[in-house]
């Protein structure tokens, strides 16, 4: 008896899952919703952007059915939109679409000699700029090669093996990380030697990083120099800090 009342029971269960998963894919969209995540207080995108996009691609979802709609095929087309760094894309069983956006975020501005301008992201990859917003984060400009299709992130690879953009992208990485450099620095200049020129927010001076070698070292050595001498000094009193040199620090007076 037990036994026939379990069977009438995930018989019955699979009649209305099959029902539920007939009426299913017979159904039609009846609602698109995008969700763009702005908890890092970016808004690169807009939902009417993703609207836009979608109907210029795929035409309108609404009144097409759920079974006709590609997931797949519109995940892709959403994340490659130049400010998207992941979309999901699922449906419900009243036709609703939604869309879940995160969007990429920028670490440094960059401007190249030819003019053309836009971020680096996160990943080190090329983001272009938008027109209904700008990300505050720190400059790179001087003279910087052609950007190339990637950079070059592994930071275990010997000196020599990086490229001008594997550089920027490690000690952009290394001011972000630190609360003191983030604060302190908002430039960083390539001269004409390919060395890396850091600018501060406070103080008339620069300081000449020379490249990535030794990184960690040559701001630990900023770091005292800051705390036990430029501070007991006038800020402006120096024209260039040069952190070039193993265990000392050159300073070049106005």
């Amino acid at each position: 008896m037990l036994t026939g009342a379990w069977l009438g029971l995930v018989l019955g269960l699979l009649v209305v899952m099959g029902f539920v998963n007939h009426n299913r894919k017979e159904a039609k969209c009846t609602g698109l919703h995008i969700n763009v995540d702005y908890s890092d207080n970016l808004y690169f995108i807009h939902e009417d952007d993703v609207r836009t996009h979608i109907y210029e691609v795929v035409g309108d979802l609404i009144g097409q059915p759920i079974k006709s709609i590609n997931i797949s095929d519109l995940e892709q087309e959403v994340s490659g939109m130049n400010a998207v760094e992941k979309a999901e894309v699922y449906t419900d069983l009243k036709g609703n679409v939604t869309i879940e956006i995160v969007q990429r975020n920028p670490i440094a501005r960059v401007f190249l000699s030819d003019g053309k301008s836009g971020y680096i992201d996160e990943d080190g990859k090329w983001m272009n700029l938008s027109k209904k917003f700008t990300a505050r984060v720190i400059v790179i400009n001087g003279l910087l090669p052609n950007w190339g299709e990637e950079i070059i992130t592994d930071n275990n690879i010997e000196l020599d093996k990086k490229d001008t953009w594997s550089q920027v992208y490690l000690l952009t990485q290394t001011i972000r990380s630190d609360e003191f450099l983030n604060a302190q620095f908002e430039q960083i200049y390539v001269d004409g030697n390919g060395d890396f020129v850091l600018i501060p927010r406070v103080g008339r001076h620069s300081i000449l990083l020379g490249n990535t070698e030794q990184l960690e070292k040559k701001f630990e050595k900023l770091k005292l120099f800051y705390k036990d001498g430029i501070a007991k000094v006038d800020w402006n009193k120096y024209k260039q800090i040069d952190l070039r040199y193993k265990d000392q620090i050159v300073c070049t007076k106005r």
